[in-house]
């Protein structure tokens, strides 16, 4: 069968790296391509874990040096660990038609927690009694429930509201900075937050956010912008940041200073070794650490929970 000669190509490229180097590479392959990513964790051959990332670019980025910018990347981050020095750039074109099979069969419904189903806005799901579901569709932005540390703040979520806002009748107004899809904010709205803001540096996010919102009833509620965290005047009882740990320790007095007394922090997106020094920041702050939690099925990545007293 022929092919249509106007038939739109996409690049698919592959990267394979080392765990803890995972989230910055998956991170400058979205701020590059502004494209989303596929984020698979695998065990290697000596019980270590790496991550197998998945990009791709537009057949109108096939042109541009955008894959030699990737590879200057990744040489320049090899020359401070020397593993990276392996890792090379497999690509592989895809109609059209294919790059959104695959973006789309990789994002089915997926029951985070007992309560909590996250499904994309291409699926049909019956939900089940007493289930909360978010339809997210992800276009360019981090955030679909699959990744661990969005399973941790979603998790830590809804047992803030079950254990502690709803037995106190608390309908807490919550923050959410790096907010991407919007997914933690809508989750805490559906739970009986009153409002949130949502904060992102990418205008792209911001607009994810702002989608994914009206497709959940809670547009009415959630305010998303591209503004600096230290312009906020207002405090918030829950702030949610589901972001690295070098983000999260340069923004800790931000943070700690828009938090409410009795408020709780949810911090996230780091790996259990960065829990010490993040909870030291914090702490020399005034807040007090609550909770913290390795996600189960790597026993990587962490969360910790602070209290203003």
């Amino acid at each position: 069968m022929m092919k249509d000669k106007d038939q739109r190509i996409w690049l698919e490229i592959n990267i394979t790296t080392p765990l803890y180097l995972a989230d910055a590479v998956g991170t400058y392959l979205t701020d590059l391509t502004g494209q989303g990513i596929k984020w698979a964790e695998e065990e290697t051959a000596d019980g270590g874990r790496q991550v197998k990332i998945t990009g791709y670019l537009a057949p109108e980025q096939t042109e541009t040096n955008l894959l030699k910018r990737l590879d200057q990347y990744l040489r320049a981050l090899a020359e401070i660990f020397p593993e990276l020095h392996s890792v090379k750039i497999e690509t592989n074109p895809l109609p059209e038609e294919d790059w959104e099979c695959a973006w789309q069969e990789f994002f089915k419904p997926l029951k985070v927690t007992e309560k909590i189903v996250i499904k994309p806005s291409w699926e049909d799901y019956s939900p089940q009694e007493g289930e909360i579901i978010i339809e997210i569709d992800p276009g360019r932005a981090f955030g679909t429930g699959h990744h661990p540390s969005t399973y941790l703040v979603l998790k830590n979520i809804q047992r803030l509201f079950e254990q502690y806002y709803q037995p106190r009748s608390i309908s807490p107004t919550v923050l959410d900075v790096g907010t991407g899809t919007g997914i933690l904010a809508i989750a805490a709205l559906k739970f009986g937050a009153t409002k949130a803001l949502g904060l992102d540096i990418d205008y792209e996010a911001v607009q994810s956010a702002r989608e994914n919102a009206a497709r959940n009833g809670v547009y009415d509620r959630f305010l998303v912008a591209n503004i600096p965290l230290w312009e906020i005047k207002d405090s918030f009882d829950l702030i949610l940041a589901n972001i690295s740990a070098y983000t999260l320790k340069s923004l800790a007095p931000y943070l700690a200073q828009l938090l409410k007394p009795k408020g709780h922090l949810l911090l996230s997106g780091f790996l259990k070794e960065d829990v010490r020094d993040l909870k030291k920041t914090y702490e020399e702050l005034g807040l007090s650490v609550i909770h913290v939690e390795v996600d189960p099925e790597f026993a990587e990545w962490a969360i910790i929970n602070l209290y203003r007293n």
